[in-house]
C-alpha cells in the first residue's frame, strides 16, 4: 500500500506522467511555473496534513506554514509531518482579526467542512455532514502572523476555508501584495452565512491583479481554482 501511494504521488503530482482521477484536483507540479525553487507557502485549512506533506516534497527547498484550529485535526497534522523539516504547523485560524472566535465543526461523513461561519445550505446539500459541535479557536491576520515570526513574503497560498477566503485576504495588506499564485476552493452556491460567492471573490482578486489559470469543478456549488498574478 505505501508503495503505491508513493508511485501515484510521482506519477501524478511529482512529474504529472499520470492524470489524476476525474480532473477535480491540480496536479501540484504544475505550481512550478509560477513559484520560485524556494516559495514560501501557507497551507490554510491543512486538516491532517495531505497537502502540506505533498508541497513540502515538490518544493524541497521552500517552506510551508500550516494552520489548523480544530483541536484533533492539529494533533494528527502534527504527527504527518513530523519527518517534515520544512513544514511549520500552527493551531491558528487565520482570519480578518486577532482573537478568539467559533469554528463550526463538522463531523458525519466528513471532518473537513469546519468553517468560522455558520452552516447554512451546506446542511441542506450534505445533510450527512454534521455540525454538532463548537470550539472557540484563536484567529490571527495574515499580517499580523508575517509580522510575529518575521516573514515578509508568502509566495503561494493553499487555501480552503469553507467560505472564510475574501474575509481573510481582504485583511491584508502587508502580505497578499507579495503573492504570487493562490490556489483556492470557491462556493457558487452559499453553504455558509455571510460567504463571498465565486463571481464576487473571482472580481475582488483579479483587482488585486490575479487572473485565472484554472477552474477545477468539486460539486455543483463548489470549485477549486488556481490563480496567478499578473
Amino acid at each position: 500500500m505505501k508503495l503505491k501511494i508513493e508511485l501515484d504521488f510521482y506519477l501524478t503530482q511529482k512529474y504529472g506522467l499520470k492524470k489524476l482521477p476525474g480532473g477535480l484536483e491540480l496536479p501540484k507540479f504544475k505550481l512550478k511555473e509560477y513559484l520560485p525553487k524556494d516559495p514560501v507557502i501557507i497551507d490554510c485549512g491543512a486538516h491532517i496534513g495531505s497537502d502540506s506533506v505533498e508541497l513540502s516534497r515538490i518544493f524541497p527547498k521552500g517552506i510551508v506554514h500550516s494552520f489548523e484550529p480544530v483541536p484533533d485535526l492539529y494533533d494528527r497534522l502534527k504527527r504527518n509531518t513530523r519527518r517534515r523539516p520544512n513544514v511549520s504547523c500552527y493551531q491558528l485560524a487565520l482570519s480578518d482579526k486577532n482573537g478568539k472566535a467559533d469554528m463550526y465543526v463538522s463531523s458525519g461523513t466528513s471532518d473537513a467542512s469546519s468553517s468560522l461561519l455558520a452552516p447554512t445550505g451546506h446542511m441542506n446539500q450534505h445533510p450527512e455532514v454534521t455540525f454538532n459541535n463548537k470550539v472557540s479557536v484563536e484567529t490571527i491576520t495574515i499580517d499580523s502572523w508575517a509580522e510575529k515570526y518575521n516573514i515578509d513574503r508568502v509566495d503561494f497560498l493553499w487555501l480552503d476555508m469553507q467560505g472564510f477566503e475574501m474575509q481573510m485576504l481582504s485583511a491584508s495588506t502587508k502580505i497578499l501584495p507579495t503573492v504570487k499564485a493562490i490556489h483556492t476552493e470557491v462556493n457558487t452556491k452559499e453553504l455558509y452565512k455571510n460567504s463571498v460567492l465565486y463571481a464576487d471573490f473571482r472580481k475582488w482578486l483579479e483587482s488585486k491583479g490575479f487572473v485565472v489559470k484554472a477552474e477545477l469543478p468539486n460539486s455543483v456549488e463548489m470549485c477549486n481554482v488556481l490563480l496567478v498574478r499578473k
